[in-house]
């Protein structure tokens, strides 16, 4: 161990606070924070110094490393978006200071940090990135106080945060009289090698809380193992390191007993559903299984899957109403969807088509009572009682729970005033029901058949092949529009653009914004058997270097035509998906409750608040890739970084999008893509991007089976292509890309501007392609 030169406890008050705060507060308030630094030293330093035996001497002098701290730190015009920031730049200082200085390792502590929890500390450690000199002359000290906080010369590793001492109370013993009453227990958690741009120790902490207090187990080594698999089903974590302690101070008189573990996520091969947990049936002396009730020594955290379906009504709405009682019950939490399918009824053929999808809950209730709520659930969406397997407004079905095998009562047993009569889970059935595997597969293709032994994928693999496949995807528009379905290989759908703005690049007109005469040119687009399938519709341009408008301006545009076209008499802009083109969360707002059913973000619901107003409006969301905005975007065409170029930049880019949407609840099957032609990208770049279109949605991307929409009409890279200036003049360019477009098989949706035209352009080469 080398010699070191140790700083701790140095308490400083940040002046503008440290996010994100207890509360979230934006800005955060001023906070107390509390650093430990140990300077680890070349080998002879100390030696170096004792000979010395003088201020002069002094190969590291403490107060001089304190004091330039505290004048970095309590600058009142200073500000830092995150720890790391504030610690990365800290790092400089002792590095800067001396060159007996080999490595620093810093801890910072905010002890305000948390609501639940004593404090968080982030852990670094920090050396220069080039060679450092063993010379401590004058100059070279010179020069090294001249890099005093330029972040690019220090290196970090071993990056860790722990949350200390998190208060809980929960139902957790084996004794009787400790299934009676709540006890407290206290935890601290230590996690490294997460993605620090994506990570908040608050989400982190609350996630741990909320999982514990809402938890009942009878041993504490139940409870450490399956919140350890927990955390690792959390977006962001997969790659972790965790270490957990759990103390349970009142459980012995004389002592704390606590429990610690360390885990990778190779320790949870079934990540997807907590393992090993303590069973909730019980056996009675005939062997046969039974329902625990509502012990609580009996209730517990799981992870289950719930199949849903519908084929009456305003299907998606159904179904949206559904997961939103669930949702209700806080014993229940939603953790992720599968993408929505249309298939055709099974079993009772005369009917009209399902749509069908799962999604992913914790819950602790156990099953007879988690089969009371769906029924009950079922209930309050409208379902009545009609005959097995025939037509019903909503069905929710327990697929898997944890990892057990269920078996309550017996087939055909009378059903109580609920609807509960028995329950088996997982249904015998299922390894036929593509309408159940297939969207498991989509969110759980390595979950385990707990009593066949074999994964999802595997089961999904076995079911005998259908061209055309028996389910396809779909874009769940809801009531008053219908839901898209998308095919294999893909047949575009029509977006058609409609620019309720003066200055769009081929097509503004001020005229655009009066909403008399924006409605009779939407109604002029609808004229005729071959109507788009839905309707784009944006109040401010986003074409480089263009000025945007005001928001007010922007919705004065849009809404009162949105609510035109849904109060005019022809039926199909009464139902037709209308997608709100903007970027403001507001005006995404007010457009969708006059009537839009879709948003589309050029900026991939990068302005704040805006992927919280998608998963509130819940609604089919477009995310596009961009970089920058209006007046930045030209310059940020570099994708060098990548070793892909922008093939894998904008794929890469691309999935931290998605991954930020689901971690805001937004649902899986309500996200679409558009790789962003024109935007942030070369000329060369878009030609590439439209080549190689599959290659964003390989098989082993993560964006693989979301559905893209691509836009590239008449834009800026066609025109010089085909050496049209003149935008409204790329008609012919616009319908090669169509056909290229259609011939790879992966686009969803075309956005453009004659979408006549390209009606027929996709039916031309749908045929040849298909022939």
């Amino acid at each position: 161990m080398p010699d070191s030169v140790n700083l701790n406890s140095l308490s400083i008050h940040l002046r503008n606070g440290l996010g994100p705060s207890a509360f979230n507060l934006v800005p955060p308030p001023p906070c107390p924070v509390i650093l430990n630094i140990t300077m680890y030293l070349h080998p002879t330093s100390i030696k170096d110094t004792a000979e010395g035996d003088s201020m002069s001497g002094l190969g590291v002098n403490y107060s001089s490393v304190s004091k330039s701290i505290y004048g970095l730190l309590s600058d009142p015009d200073r500000t830092w978006t995150s720890p790391w920031d504030l610690l990365n730049e800290l790092s400089c200082i002792p590095l800067s200071l001396t060159n007996d200085v080999e490595r620093v390792k810093l801890q910072l502590e905010l002890p305000k940090g948390l609501l639940h929890a004593n404090s968080v500390i982030y852990k670094g450690i920090y050396t220069n990135s080039a060679p450092t000199a063993t010379s401590t002359s004058t100059s070279t000290s010179t020069s090294k106080k001249e890099r005093v906080g330029n972040t690019d010369e220090v290196v970090i590793r071993d990056q860790k945060c722990e949350i200390k001492d998190i208060k809980t109370e929960c139902i957790i013993g084996l004794h009787p009289h400790e299934r009676t009453e709540k006890q407290r227990l206290e935890i601290d958690v230590e996690i490294d090698n997460v993605d620090w741009d994506e990570f908040s120790h608050k989400w982190f902490a609350d996630e741990v809380y909320n999982f514990v207090t809402s938890s009942s187990y009878a041993t504490i080594e139940s409870l450490i193992h399956s919140l350890g698999s927990y955390l690792f089903t959390l977006p962001s974590l997969s790659s972790t390191s965790i270490s957990i302690v759990i103390r349970k101070p009142s459980a012995i008189p004389f002592a704390i007993p606590s429990i610690a573990i360390h885990r990778t996520a190779s320790d949870y091969p079934l990540s997807s559903s907590p393992i090993n947990e303590p069973t909730l049936m019980s056996r009675d002396n005939q062997g046969e299984s039974s329902a625990s009730a509502s012990s609580p020594s009996q209730q517990q955290v799981k992870r289950v899957f719930i199949a849903v379906g519908s084929n009456i009504g305003d299907r998606i709405g159904n179904i949206q109403k559904a997961i939103k009682e669930l949702q209700i019950n806080q014993q229940c939490g939603l953790i992720s969807t599968s993408r929505l399918y249309e298939s055709e009824p099974m079993y009772v053929e005369d009917q009209d088509r399902f749509i069908n999808g799962v999604i992913e809950l914790y819950t602790s209730l156990n099953p007879i009572d988690l089969l009371r709520l769906l029924k009950k659930t079922e209930k309050s969406v409208g379902r009545t009682k009609t005959f097995t397997n025939g037509p019903r407004v909503i069905d929710l079905d327990l697929v898997f729970y944890g990892d057990e095998i269920v078996q309550i009562g017996q087939k055909g047993d009378a059903p109580d005033e609920d609807g509960v009569g028995w329950l088996e889970c997982p249904h015998r059935s299922l390894v036929e029901r593509e309408f159940v595997l297939r969207p498991l597969n989509d969110i759980a293709p390595t979950f385990i058949h707990p009593s066949l032994r074999q994964t999802i994928h595997q089961l999904l693999s076995r079911l005998p092949k259908s061209n055309p496949p028996a389910l396809q995807p779909i874009i769940p528009f809801s009531s008053p529009s219908k839901p898209l379905r998308l095919y294999t290989p893909s047949i575009p759908h029509v977006m058609a653009i409609f620019n309720a703005t003066p200055d769009s690049f081929s097509d503004g007109d001020p005229a655009r914004t009066d909403t008399s005469y924006a409605l009779k040119a939407v109604e002029k687009l609808f004229e005729g058997e071959d109507s788009p399938d839905i309707l784009d519709i944006g109040g401010m341009s986003t074409r480089p270097n263009s000025e945007p408008c005001s928001e007010s301006e922007e919705l004065e545009r849009v809404v009162p035509l949105i609510k035109a076209i849904r109060s005019s008499s022809n039926i199909k802009l009464k139902e037709v998906p209308i997608s709100i083109d903007t970027y403001r969360p507001n005006v995404a707002l007010k457009a969708v409750e006059a009537g839009a059913t879709c948003i589309n973000d050029v900026r991939g619901g990068s302005e704040s608040g805006m992927l919280e107003i998608m998963a509130q409006l819940d609604v089919p969301v477009i995310l596009m890739h961009s970089r920058g905005d209006s007046k930045t975007m030209s310059s940020l065409t570099d994708y060098s970084k990548y070793h892909g170029g922008v093939i894998e930049g904008v794929a890469k880019e691309l999935e931290d999008t998605i991954e930020k949407a689901l971690k805001k609840g937004i649902k899986k099957w309500n996200i679409v893509l558009d790789p962003g032609l024109g935007f942030a990208k070369s000329y060369q770049d878009n030609l590439i991007l439209i080549k190689h279109l599959p290659s964003i949605l390989s098989s082993v991307s993560k964006l693989s089976g979301y559905p893209m929409l691509v836009g590239g009409s008449r834009k800026g890279f066609i025109g010089k292509t085909i050496n049209k200036p003149i935008a409204s003049e790329r008609g012919y360019g616009d319908a090669a890309m169509t056909s290229w477009c259609v011939s790879t098989g992966v686009v969803d949706i075309l956005r453009v501007h004659e979408p006549s035209q390209a009606r027929d352009t996709i039916r031309m080469s749908v045929a040849i392609r298909d022939c």
